[in-house]
């Protein structure tokens, strides 16, 4: 089954800032994969799968906690904001 970030789950009792999102290159980031693995189990979705090509299922973790972050009266994370591209708003779905 295909993965479907509309109808993701994040985990209750954690905060976006609970990811750790740190970039770790000029191309990369890094952030806490303990947090990627309860998102995995919640959605059903197999972690080590998920590992081997983490871009779709993290990029779409990322868009739609932080973007519910925001939403919910959140300070904007200066990394995640360098992802949007010039024009978007905060209410904007970020990385895409």
């Amino acid at each position: 089954m295909p993965f479907d970030p509309t109808t993701l789950k994040l985990p209750q009792g954690y905060t976006f800032a609970d990811l750790k999102v740190r970039r770790c290159a000029d191309d990369a980031i890094d952030l806490d994969m303990d947090i990627v693995k309860l998102i995995c189990k919640l959605n059903g979705l197999d972690f080590d799968k998920v590992c081997a090509n983490p871009g779709p299922v993290v990029s779409a973790i990322l868009s739609v906690w932080y973007k519910s972050h925001v939403d919910q009266g959140g300070e904007p994370d200066p990394l995640m904001e360098s992802f949007r591209t010039p024009g978007q708003t905060a209410h904007s779905h970020p990385l895409h």
